[in-house]
């Protein structure tokens, strides 16, 4: 490779959580330096709080500690309106926009926020962002083969990120690729043997969004994956960067 990849991480987080693992950190200032280290030029952070403890308070924490000179993107933890506990479509996208945010994450699954995806429960949501064409990140452990189904075929306009695609995913995960062009699968986790290179071939390099999930795992790690895959140059930098810039 003629210089080294420029990374742009879809997959980070900050801030103080529950249970911190050995191994990991929690600190904004210590995943800085980590993205210095492991050569990750930027990244679309959340605030663990958001997740943790209540969306609309982690979102205000999270604009409230990142600084302008940090190269980091802030997305914000989104979920319904119903309870009154977060802003209706209309007026969420209108915040979005003030403070350009320009990607959400959700946490559905009943370890964090515990409700439905469905559309009776988030169609109003999930219209407001695949008109806007706000990308969507969501964990595996967050749902499973058939609301990931129900959710792309509804909303086939929404683009989503899929994290947390491991080994064993891919008699599922090829049938909902080759059925919704806007589904995406993001790297960290997916250790599947020649994953990387048979997505590449079969689906095209413009599916695989690179993020290391920093600080919940490794971001040397994440970004090997990139850099040792056996694919061309070109892939390696639609993965690294190209292709999230896109669709941001």
């Amino acid at each position: 490779m003629e210089r080294p990849l420029e990374f742009f991480d879809c997959d980070c987080s900050f801030g103080r959580r529950s249970i911190v693992s050995p191994g990991s950190f929690y600190k904004l200032e210590e995943l800085v330096e980590r993205m210095k280290l492991y050569g990750i030029g930027k990244a679309l952070a959340y605030h663990s709080m958001a997740r943790e403890y209540c969306p609309v308070v982690g979102n205000d924490m999270l604009l409230q500690e990142l600084g302008e000179e940090l190269p980091l993107y802030p997305v914000w933890v989104v979920m319904h309106h119903h309870t009154e506990e977060f802003p209706e479509p209309a007026a969420l996208f209108l915040q979005m926009r003030k403070y350009n945010i320009r990607a959400v994450r959700m946490f559905p699954g009943n370890a964090d926020h515990a409700y439905s995806i469905a559309g009776w429960n988030c169609g109003e949501l999930f219209s407001m962002l695949e008109a806007n064409k706000i990308p969507l990140l969501i964990g595996m452990d967050q749902l499973d083969w058939n609301d990931l189904h129900t959710l792309c075929s509804d909303f086939s306009g929404l683009t989503v990120i899929l994290s947390g695609v491991g080994y064993g995913s891919d008699r599922n995960l090829y049938t909902l690729l080759k059925k919704f062009e806007n589904l995406y699968v993001e790297t960290i986790g997916y250790k599947t043997h020649n994953g990387i290179e048979e997505i590449c071939r079969v689906f095209g390099a413009h599916r695989l969004i690179f993020g290391s999930g920093m600080p919940l795992f490794s971001g040397a790690s994440a970004v090997s994956m990139i850099n040792y895959a056996r694919i061309s140059d070109a892939e390696k930098r639609m993965i690294a960067a190209e292709n999230l810039e896109r669709l941001l």
